[in-house]
């Protein structure tokens, strides 16, 4: 693990200590990283050096992304990306995270979203934005049917975020490793009559 201060620093909060460990050992050398297996330990972890948090959702004292204020405001907005084993329900529509990522991860789609997500933190923030809605989406649609969407008010509003931002993004496949994710991005970005 490299030192802190010359490498971008990775909170990884699982409470398996088998999967943390596993998850961390992919990540250093690449990030520093600090682990945690309760929200309490995450948030105790948390400060402004924190560019990436890696958020299990079932933890010990709570349900991580009821979180979520406190990561931003003790991490100076780092980015979130939700890896649990509890699919997406229609309130992550309106859920302030920057991905989703339903168990089980392998190791590699792990720093692949991890990768991408510091990776946006040197875009304009319209395009990491764009990103996060982009894979919200994707992550409601591999789970519920199309009918259910359709008439839920958040999903609506989810997609008119999108609408809104699309004409200020340009897709980058780089960004989204995952191929399903970034066919999702080109089909948001597509234009429709």
């Amino acid at each position: 693990m490299g030192e802190e201060g010359t490498m971008p620093v990775v909170l990884v909060t699982e409470d398996d200590p088998d999967l943390r460990a596993l998850y961390a050992t992919r990540l250093e050398g690449r990030y520093t990283v600090r682990t945690a297996g309760t929200v309490a330990e995450a948030l105790d972890a948390a400060d402004p050096a924190v560019r990436v948090v890696v958020l299990d959702r079932r933890l010990p004292d709570g349900d991580g992304l009821d979180y979520l204020h406190r990561f931003d405001e003790l991490t100076d907005g780092a980015l979130v990306a939700a890896v649990t084993g509890v699919d997406p329900e229609l309130e992550v529509a309106t859920v302030d995270i920057d991905d989703y990522l339903t168990k089980p991860v392998d190791a590699e789609r792990l720093v692949e979203t991890v990768d991408a997500l510091d990776e946006r933190h040197t875009y304009e923030r319209d395009v990491a934005r764009y990103y996060a809605l982009a894979a919200r989406r994707a992550a409601l649609e591999d789970v519920h049917d199309p009918g259910t969407l359709r008439d839920d008010e958040r999903y609506a509003e989810l997609l008119d975020e999108l609408d809104d931002l699309r004409a200020s993004v340009t897709p980058s496949p780089a960004l989204v490793q995952d191929h399903e994710r970034t066919c999702a991005i080109y089909r948001d970005l597509a234009v429709t009559d």
